[in-house]
């Protein structure tokens, strides 16, 4: 009985974990000053500096070298109990119960290095934006400078031979230049600060455009991982996007707000770009449900070249959309709805209401 008392007591790891993501729910103020703001930043910065020497996102190796783990486990398992060296029982209960000691292991890592993060104040009061309902019209106001603001910058980037933006150096070029915009909004915006390991490229990149993944922060290594076989166009503000989560920004529409904001605040024109036709995307989106016929009228001002950007990215991305898209996005949801995101992947879209209190505090 001795040799199971150590991975009994494991087990407790993962109701720990439940009981101390409860209590944070509540306590929003302190998980931000305390844990956010303060040891996770610094547990984070380890890790990633660990981590940093490795020229991919570990996140693949682990979660292959995981799976192989326990098929091969549960093999050796059957190969036991076959050979009669021991008993069903006690081959089940052993199997059972290691993986149940993993899982309770993994949850309460997950939760002490980087979970806790989904209960932190909302963006708007770390950025000190106000929080307001919002009209239509203030919608097509933001449309509209949104829509300038693009148009200006497709001029003076770069292009392919087909007269597709593109990034100058490659997917490479913008995974090393990323912290340059975090460089530039922690000076206005200092929640943004950090010195961490550089972003990473996903190895299978081309497996992901397959599930509608671009991006991956894994936060037992400390690595914010990219899809590099994406529209080169997307890659800065998806990097940016999985840079945020680093810096311990769990929820994905303030982590899609922070990639606009930090590009629009990035040195180089691609990055920029590649900010500002996130925002334009998603503001579209949520105008054209809105009322139709305001935005028709404005998206007739968008230049010829950004709409032969648009139309390019979804080309390319219906050609990866089926079945495996569907089940990663069923996935992710059920991911989010379990991290506290109640509306799981639409919260994806709460991102214009962050660009609509930016708008109004900042720029307007």
């Amino acid at each position: 009985m001795k040799k199971y008392k150590v991975r009994i007591s494991l087990l407790f790891l993962f109701p720990l974990a439940l009981i101390i993501n409860y209590l944070a729910v509540f306590n929003p103020h302190f998980i931000e000053k305390y844990y956010s703001l303060g040891v996770n930043r610094f547990t984070i910065k380890i890790l990633s500096s660990i981590t940093n020497f490795i020229p991919f996102s570990m996140y693949e190796p682990t979660i292959i070298t995981s799976v192989i783990g326990v098929v091969g486990y549960f093999i050796y398992t059957v190969f036991s109990i076959c050979r009669h060296k021991t008993s069903l029982k006690r081959g089940a209960v052993n199997f059972l119960l290691n993986c149940a000691v993993v899982i309770s292991v993994a949850y309460f890592l997950f939760i002490a290095l980087w979970g806790l993060n989904y209960n932190r104040i909302p963006l708007y009061e770390g950025l000190k934006m106000n929080n307001e309902k919002h009209t239509v019209k203030e919608l097509g106001e933001l449309y509209e400078y949104l829509i300038d603001k693009t148009n200006a910058l497709r001029e003076e980037i770069y292009v392919d031979e087909n007269n597709i933006a593109t990034v100058k150096g490659g997917y490479q070029s913008a995974l090393d230049r990323a912290p340059l915009g975090y460089e530039n909004a922690s000076k206005e915006f200092s929640v943004l600060k950090g010195s961490f390991g550089t972003p990473k490229q996903l190895i299978f990149s081309e497996f992901f455009n397959y599930t509608g993944i671009t991006g991956i922060y894994f936060p037992y290594t400390g690595q914010p991982g990219v899809n590099v076989n994406a529209p080169l166009m997307t890659v800065p503000a998806t990097t940016l996007h999985e840079m945020a989560h680093q810096r311990g920004f769990a929820r994905e529409d303030e982590a899609n707000f922070i990639a606009f904001l930090v590009s629009s605040m990035h040195p180089d024109k691609d990055f920029q770009y590649s900010g500002y036709i996130l925002a334009l995307g998603n503001t579209a989106n949520a105008l054209y449900k809105a009322d139709p016929e305001l935005y028709k009228t404005l998206s007739a001002k968008k230049s010829e070249d950004v709409e032969i950007d648009r139309e390019y990215r979804v080309e390319f991305w219906d050609k990866y959309s089926g079945k495996i898209e569907k089940v990663s996005s069923k996935v992710n949801d059920t991911y989010l709805k379990s991290n506290g995101i109640s509306d799981g992947e639409k919260s994806y879209g709460r991102m214009v209401d962050l660009l609509l209190d930016y708008y109004m505090t900042y720029l307007k």
